[in-house]
C-alpha cells in the first residue's frame, strides 16, 4: 500500500472528488426519482378518480333520464324495506372492488347491483355534503380498507329524486404505488452503484497525470539536490582554505566568512530537500525505544543555549520528574532542535523560549513556547507544509527555508505521535508534540524479560 505523502494527497483528493461527484449524482437521482414518482402517482390517482366519477355519473344520468323510476315513487321515493335493499351487511368484504349505490332522498339504499357489502355504507358525511347540491369526492376507510368515494344528487325537473354513491377500493392502487416506489428506488440504487464504480475509475485516471507530475517533481528535487551537494561542499571547503591560509586581504575576510556561512546554509537546504524527497517516496523509518524524554529535552536545551544567546534569547527547561516515552532518540533530538530553532528565530530579544515535558494520560507531551508575535489562526495548519514561511515574523534575519516544521511533523508521525500549534493573538506560539508514553526503561526491560521466559 502506498505510504508516501504524495500518495496520501492523491488518495485524499480522490476521496473528495468521489464524495462530491456521488453527492451531486445522488441529489440528481433522488430528484428525478421523486419527480417521476409524483407524476406517476398523480396519474394513477387521477385514473381512479376518473373511473369512479364516470361510474357514478353514468348511473345518475340513467336514473335522471328515467324520471326517477330507479329510485321509486311516493313521498320517500318508494323506499323498500331494509331487507329489500339488495345488500347483506354481514357479507364478507372483497367480493368486488367497485360499487355503485342508489339512495333515496332519505339516504336509504334502494339499489346495490354490485352486491358490495354494506357495512359502513352509505357514508353519511359524504351524503350530507352532496345534499348541498355539489358532488362530493373523498377518501374514506371502511373495515380497514381505503375507498375513493364519489357522491352526487339525482335531480329531475329541478326536484331531488335521491343520490348515487359509488366507490373503488384503493387496495390495488396502494399495491401499485408500493411497486412503483420500489421499482424507482431499485433502479436508482443500481444506477448509483454503477455511477460509483465509474466515478472511481474516472477519478483514478483523471488524477494519474497529477500523480505523475508529483513523481517527476520529486525525482527532480532529489536529482538536483544530489547535484548541488558536491558544489556546495567544494565552495565551503575552498572558502575555509582561503580563510585558514590567510590567502585574502584583511578587507576580504568578512566576505569569506559570508561565503562559509551561506555554503553552510546551502548545505542544510540541500540536506532538507533530500530528506523530503526520500520521505515522499516512502514513510520515514523510526525505531522507537523507551527513553526519558525529559532528559533528552534538557540536553537539547543545554546544547542550543549558546545559539539562542547569540540572538539575545533565553532558553529554559521545565520538567518536574522523568517522563518516559516511546521514541527514536536521534529523531526526537532532531524534532526538538527544529522547534527550538524556530522559536528562537521568531522571538524578540530579551525574551524566553521554554521547553516543557510532562505526562498526560497515555501520552508524553513536549511543549516549546515562545514570546514572539504569534501565528494567525488561518496559518496554523499551513505552516507545517513544505516551503511555507510567514512574512514579517522572523526576528533575526535567518531566512529559513520553510522546511523545518514540515520535517518536524513527519518525524512526529513516524514515531506515532502528533504535532500541533496554538497561538493566542499577540501572545507567542506554543508547539505541542504528543508521543506514546511508557513506563521507566528498567520496568520495561523487566516486563520484556518476564514475557520472554
Amino acid at each position: 500500500m502506498p505510504t508516501g505523502t504524495t500518495e496520501r494527497l492523491i488518495r485524499r483528493t480522490r476521496r473528495r472528488l468521489f464524495a462530491m461527484t456521488m453527492g451531486l449524482l445522488t441529489l440528481l437521482v433522488v430528484g428525478i426519482g421523486a419527480a417521476t414518482a409524483v407524476v406517476a402517482l398523480r396519474a394513477l390517482h387521477d385514473d381512479v378518480d376518473r373511473a369512479v366519477v364516470q361510474a357514478v355519473q353514468g348511473r345518475a344520468n340513467t336514473a335522471r333520464n328515467e324520471g326517477g323510476s330507479e329510485t321509486g315513487t311516493g313521498p320517500q321515493g318508494g323506499v323498500p324495506s331494509d331487507g329489500d335493499a339488495g345488500s347483506d351487511p354481514d357479507r364478507p368484504t372483497g367480493l368486488s372492488d367497485t360499487f355503485v349505490l342508489v339512495l333515496n332522498t332519505s339516504g336509504k339504499v334502494v339499489e346495490n347491483r354490485s352486491s358490495y357489502p354494506m357495512a359502513g355504507l352509505p357514508d353519511a358525511a359524504a351524503l350530507a355534503a352532496a345534499r348541498t347540491g355539489a358532488p362530493d369526492l373523498r377518501t374514506i376507510t371502511v373495515g380497514g380498507v381505503d375507498i375513493r368515494l364519489y357522491t352526487v344528487a339525482i335531480t329531475h325537473d329541478g326536484v331531488n329524486q335521491g343520490y348515487v354513491q359509488g366507490g373503488i377500493q384503493l387496495t390495488l392502487l396502494e399495491h401499485e404505488t408500493q411497486t412503483l416506489i420500489l421499482s424507482i428506488a431499485s433502479v436508482g440504487a443500481v444506477g448509483l452503484v454503477g455511477a460509483a464504480l465509474i466515478t472511481l475509475l474516472v477519478t483514478g485516471r483523471a488524477l494519474r497525470p497529477v500523480k505523475d507530475g508529483f513523481e517527476t517533481q520529486r525525482r527532480f528535487v532529489a536529482d538536483a539536490s544530489h547535484e548541488l551537494r558536491t558544489p556546495a561542499a567544494l565552495i565551503r571547503a575552498n572558502a575555509e582554505v582561503l580563510q585558514r591560509e590567510g590567502l585574502v586581504v584583511e578587507d576580504g575576510a568578512p566576505l569569506v566568512e559570508d561565503i562559509v556561512a551561506e555554503a553552510d546554509r546551502l548545505g542544510g537546504l540541500v540536506g532538507d530537500l533530500l530528506q523530503l524527497a526520500a520521505w515522499d517516496e516512502m514513510r520515514l523509518v523510526a525505531a522507537p525505544v523507551t527513553l526519558d524524554a525529559s532528559s533528552i529535552a534538557r540536553d537539547t536545551v543545554r546544547g542550543a543555549t549558546a545559539m539562542a544567546a547569540e540572538r539575545g534569547v533565553r532558553l529554559t527547561h521545565e520538567a518536574s520528574a522523568p517522563v518516559f516515552a516511546r521514541a527514536d532518540r536521534d529523531r526526537l533530538v532532531q524534532l526538538l532542535l527544529i522547534l527550538v530553532d524556530n522559536a528562537v528565530d521568531h522571538s524578540p530579544r530579551d525574551t524566553t523560549v521554554t521547553v516543557r515535558v510532562r505526562r498526560s494520560g497515555p501520552y508524553a507531551v513536549l511543549e516549546v513556547e515562545d514570546q514572539g508575535p504569534g501565528i494567525p489562526s488561518t496559518e496554523q495548519e499551513r505552516i507545517f507544509e513544505p516551503f511555507t514561511r510567514l512574512h514579517g515574523t522572523t526576528r533575526h534575519g535567518s531566512g529559513g527555508t520553510g522546511l523545518g516544521l514540515a520535517i518536524a511533523r513527519r518525524i512526529a508521525e513516524a514515531m506515532h505521535g502528533t504535532i500541533s500549534v496554538s497561538s493566542p493573538p499577540g501572545a507567542g506560539a506554543r508547539f505541542v508534540v504528543t508521543l506514546p508514553a511508557a513506563e521507566s526503561a528498567a520496568r520495561t526491560l523487566d516486563a520484556q524479560a518476564e514475557s520472554g521466559g
